[in-house]
């Protein structure tokens, strides 16, 4: 039987809050096994993106063979680009939202994701070069290109440390060939500590590949200054689509890296539920543009901190027992697409928590426990052991930092000496 998506072009998968149609456009070879999804425009002000992203399309078909198949959705956040915004309609960053999925959009990438199940995903943004802490030391961020890989340590990378390295050198020496700067993303914080990307799960990059399984790949732009003029603006396209036609180009060289089967996470399998930013001695150094003298040269960087520190693992359970009571949870959860049980009349051992201090925004680090054997007439079973297992643990444990507790919109309270309302069976 046809699979209904890869039989047809050009699809809608959903609409904007006003109604606008989010269309994904397919490219490739159909019957391909490495499936890429390009995702453009989550922040609907950043247009050079786009642009770039639409002279690869045009590329793309002009192609007479292609040993892949891709799916591009040029315009997530059809009402931001209209409007020139950078959040959609309802004010809602859309790059943030790849946890409690607040946005229809969203909704509809995830949903697309879950369906058409790509290897590789590509999230293409615009960065903007001034930044006021660094101005404060008259700096200003000057490559043209900034691409990192998902960060967060419960990901099972795809590729191992050297294969990561070599495509990081593989892209900075192409790039470099043709004049272009590109570099790993770099966040300047305003204490001054300087690192890589982020942990957090709320972004595509971390949360997709999490989620799904898939070996995603932010690629930034450096939006052009404007006084750089129309000069500045082509610079900027074209050093996206170099950069994303050679992204492209490395995966068709080393798919057969991206043919190994979905991770499906087992009971006692350790996954770690809190990690942080190791501080180092390490020098970054790093090509920074003068804002007065306008002149570009290295600088050595301290307070570098290059590697992430696990500070807690758990076991995970045979599954989360979640309670009917809590709708804005199961809402979530249904959106997700996470299998479930409901077991009504079944009596069961589960492990209860209770807090030892209230859940602050860190998450809990103390807390003890109970064996009971409950009724699980009341509850929700959600099996571990499912595509995006790990994905439910870093949400559901109490012990997480990327846990329940951060999202006040769920309007759970997590006060000292409770019961923590989810339980392990």
């Amino acid at each position: 039987m046809t699979d209904p998506i890869t039989s047809m072009q050009n699809i809608v998968i959903g609409y904007s809050v006003l109604g606008r149609p989010i269309t994904v456009e397919f490219i490739g070879d159909k019957e391909s096994s490495t499936r890429i999804f390009i995702i453009v425009g989550q922040h609907g002000d950043e247009k050079y993106s786009r642009k770039a992203v639409e002279q690869l399309v045009n590329h793309l078909k002009q192609r007479s063979t292609h040993s892949f198949y891709v799916a591009i959705l040029i315009d997530a956040n059809p009402d931001g680009y209209e409007n020139n915004t950078r959040r959609n309609s309802e004010s809602i960053d859309l790059n943030r939202d790849h946890v409690m999925l607040q946005s229809i959009e969203t909704v509809a990438i995830h949903s697309f994701v879950r369906g058409w199940m790509p290897k590789i995903i590509i999230d293409v943004h615009n960065y903007p070069p001034r930044r006021k802490h660094l101005l404060k030391k008259h700096l200003i961020l000057s490559h043209d290109i900034f691409v990192d890989i998902p960060t967060n340590p419960a990901i099972l990378q795809i590729l191992d440390d050297n294969k990561i390295n070599g495509f990081f050198m593989a892209l900075k020496s192409d790039l470099h060939s043709k004049g272009i700067s590109c570099e790993r993303y770099t966040i300047f914080q305003k204490s001054g500590k300087i690192r890589h990307s982020t942990i957090d799960i709320q972004d595509a990059r971390n949360s997709l590949s999490l989620r799904y399984g898939a070996f995603c790949i932010i690629l930034e732009g450096r939006e052009p200054l404007k006084k750089d003029g129309s000069v500045g603006e082509n610079r900027t396209i074209s050093s996206q689509y170099c950069a994303l036609y050679s992204i492209i180009n490395w995966l068709e060289k080393n798919k057969h890296e991206f043919e190994k089967k979905t991770h499906i996470p087992k009971k006692n399998e350790l996954v770690p539920v809190r990690a942080h930013y190791r501080d180092s001695n390490e020098i970054l150094k790093m090509d920074l543009k003068n804002s007065k003298t306008k002149i570009t040269s290295e600088i050595s960087l301290k307070k570098y901190s290059p590697n992430i520190e696990i500070t807690k693992f758990i076991e995970m359970p045979e599954g989360y027992v979640v309670p009917n009571s809590l709708t804005a949870l199961m809402e979530v959860l249904k959106k997700h697409g996470f299998s479930h049980d409901s077991k009504t009349n079944i009596q069961k051992q589960v492990k209860i928590y209770y807090l030892s201090d209230s859940l602050t925004d860190r998450g809990s680090k103390r807390m003890r426990e109970k064996i009971k054997t409950i009724s699980l007439s009341d509850y929700v079973v959600f099996p571990i052991a499912q595509l995006g297992g790990r994905f439910l643990a870093l949400l559901l444990e109490p012990r997480s930092k990327f846990g329940l507790h951060r999202f006040h919109e769920l309007k759970l309270n997590f006060l000292e000496k409770q019961e923590y309302p989810i339980l392990r069976i």
